[in-house]
């Protein structure tokens, strides 16, 4: 699974409006939003999840944001500096490479990539062209209409990310 994190965030913060935030959603405005909904125990399926994100500060504070997202059961964060006046350019770019080399070494049969940009176009042709399949999870609201036409499935995550504790998806049907 690889995850356009900054993307995420700023997504769910936006279709989030004056909701409250659900106990099972780990929230840092423009920086991270995950949901213990989908890690390990919800999708055993999915061996690694590479998120990708930036913030601003010095090292300390990148390592701080790496250990939360650990915590939340991401296994491979990567945090990048961002100035305080604009968003990092290696998140997209370290996200496409890294997705596409393990696609070329046959790592996986099938990719989840969760971003909405149309960017990531030629990234899912890409990977297609590799062999593997692609399924795109994102929120519908500001997703890309090339990017879901180019996936192979897609998956709405906002039904993980603004469900309630006791409205949990039945995950067995939708990925079992």
């Amino acid at each position: 699974m690889f995850v356009d994190g900054e993307n995420l965030a700023k997504r769910y913060f936006a279709m989030r409006g004056d909701e409250r935030q659900r106990e099972h959603v780990v929230f840092a405005k423009d920086i991270f939003v995950w949901s213990r909904y989908a890690n390990r125990d919800h999708f055993p399926q999915v061996v690694r999840r590479h998120y990708y994100t930036s913030a601003p500060g010095d090292r300390d504070a990148l390592g701080a944001i790496e250990n939360q997202l650990r915590a939340v059961g991401i296994e491979a964060p990567r945090v990048f500096h961002r100035p305080k006046s604009g968003r990092s350019k290696r998140v997209d770019i370290t996200l496409a490479t890294e997705m596409l080399t393990h696609a070329h070494r046959k790592n996986f049969d099938v990719a989840v990539l969760v971003a909405g940009d149309e960017d990531y176009v030629p990234l899912v042709e890409a990977v297609k062209r590799e062999g593997q399949q692609l399924v795109l999870w994102f929120v519908e609201d500001g997703l890309s209409a090339s990017l879901r036409a180019a996936a192979d499935h897609f998956w709405n995550i906002g039904e993980v990310l603004f469900v309630d504790r006791k409205d949990e998806p039945a995950f067995t049907e939708l990925y079992g």
